[in-house]
């Protein structure tokens, strides 16, 4: 088998397998916020409930990276697939604030077995047939991602027009028929599912930790991973409030868009992979920044749209940079999935911190704006790993 040929399949199956998930899980992404409103939640508690989503993905992250390295990536990718479908099961039982938190704990502990496992799995097959990491490959991954996402949403807000459970059966079935198609893809393929070759079960699982984070590629990953994460949280929960429920936008219309957005940048991250990381960083952060801070000026509701796109835009774009960054920080690791588990468990807790401290200061100021400028400041966070990238690159 010729080495374009194992790199056009590892492309194909890493592309196949992110769609096909994506695809169903988003089929609730858009509308979590107005599922729980329409369930006679009130807006003050949405906050509460989502933050158990962090709570699962910390429980459930470093359980998942040591499970992937020891019994193989793609069967842990599978369990979260059934988790995730299961946690959308929940959703239809009993719609009440203790049936939707104990729903979003295992929703995250479903995501948190899907972080870091695919990519784990697919740099493994790059450097079993010596294949280099690649930014254009990554770049793709998160634009597919985006597209998949903003077709699972629009099936998922139309469903919801038509019924309010409706999103969450098509998630939960689609979800639950993915090991299978996993199964069957991998064999076409001609793979096999792959773990580490030397576990943390034959050396301390501390001492495992503690050789990971004293990586320069660790802290790299840690503070970009910290800055955009509590960086766009405000943005994810109340995007559909403020921008549907407060300034009357349609929500098809305004999640078609912003969509669009994001996988325009993911396009032009892919465009721009051969470019220097470090000043790519620097100007992405600066530019992001900029425009939150924006929002408190400008009162015209299509202006805060055309800015919140321009957000999307760069969001869809430091997304594929994460995706390059973390690809070449495994390849050549051998507890790959271990490795992103411990980045995300830490970023994990800092973002559980984050949402406490953001609803306190929604609380004390009675308005959202005030958040743009504290997503700012989250994002002010990655230009600290700007002296590490520029060392790595040197």
């Amino acid at each position: 088998m010729k080495a374009r040929t194992v790199a056009d399949k590892i492309a194909i199956t890493f592309l196949t397998f992110t769609t096909f998930f994506t695809l169903f899980r988003s089929s609730m992404a858009g509308i979590f916020s107005l599922f729980y409103a329409n369930s006679g939640i009130p807006d003050a508690q949405i906050s509460a409930i989502k933050s158990w989503q962090s709570v699962g993905i910390l429980v459930g992250m470093l359980p998942s990276g040591f499970l992937a390295d020891k019994i193989g990536r793609l069967k842990v990718l599978n369990l979260s697939a059934i988790i995730i479908s299961f946690s959308f099961f929940l959703l239809i039982i009993n719609p009440c604030f203790i049936i939707f938190s104990l729903a979003e704990f295992l929703y995250g502990i479903g995501l948190a077995f899907n972080s870091g496992a695919l990519l784990a799995y697919i740099t493994d097959l790059q450097e079993i047939n010596q294949i280099k990491p690649s930014s254009r490959l990554m770049g793709q991954q998160a634009a597919l991602l985006n597209i998949a996402t903003l077709i699972g949403g629009n099936i998922g807000t139309w469903l919801f027009g038509f019924k309010i459970t409706a999103p969450v059966w098509f998630g939960l079935l689609g979800l639950a028929v993915y090991p299978l198609f996993v199964l069957i893809f991998i064999k076409v393929m001609g793979f096999h599912d792959n773990r580490a070759q030397v576990t943390t079960e034959h050396i301390n699982f501390l001492k495992a930790i503690a050789i990971i984070i004293r990586k320069k590629a660790f802290w790299i990953l840690f503070l970009v991973n910290i800055g955009y994460d509590c960086g766009t949280q405000f943005l994810m929960i109340y995007w559909s409030i403020i921008y549907v429920k407060q300034l009357g936008f349609n929500l098809s219309i305004v999640y078609t868009a912003f969509m669009c957005a994001t996988i325009g940048g993911a396009w032009v991250f892919q465009q721009m992979s051969g470019q220097n990381f470090t000043k790519l960083t620097i100007a992405s952060t600066l530019c992001m920044m900029l425009l939150l801070c924006s929002n408190s000026i400008f009162s015209n509701r299509y202006i805060l749209l055309a800015i919140f796109l321009l957000v999307e835009l760069l969001m869809g774009l430091i997304s594929g940079q994460i995706s390059a960054l973390s690809n070449r920080a495994i390849y050549g690791e051998n507890n790959k999935s271990l490795m992103l588990s411990v980045v995300s468990f830490l970023v994990e807790i800092i973002v559980s911190l984050s949402l406490i401290i953001d609803d306190k200061i929604i609380a004390a100021n009675s308005n959202l704006t005030v958040m743009y400028w504290v997503s700012a400041a989250y994002f002010a966070l990655i230009l600290l790993a700007v002296p590490l990238l520029q060392r790595s690159e040197n």
